[in-house]
């Protein structure tokens, strides 16, 4: 199984609450923005021309990568979801 086929097996219950809360001003001081390249849900976008980084924890698979990668310590708040929700895996 492939990372885009873990897609087809996977549902969302989002909160309106971000279980991950970025500090933008750190993001846009990176020079390695390994979150962009190593997020498997593709949930951070780097926009050169803005010089802005965009997260969207919507379709977040909650695994981490993005907390282990970021050497810049970026994150105000990162935890799982509330109980009740984030992501559903179901392999069936």
């Amino acid at each position: 199984m492939n990372i885009d086929e873990i897609f087809d097996n996977t549902s969302f219950t989002i909160d309106r609450e971000a279980h991950i809360v970025l500090n933008y001003e750190i993001c846009t001081g990176c020079d390695n923005r390994g979150c962009v390249n190593s997020c498997p849900a593709r949930c951070y976008t780097w926009s050169q021309e803005e010089q802005k980084m965009t997260f969207v924890h919507d379709g977040c698979l909650e695994c981490g990568t993005c907390y282990v990668v970021c050497h810049k310590n970026a994150f105000t708040r990162w935890r799982y979801p509330r109980g009740g929700f984030g992501v559903a895996y179901r392999m069936t």
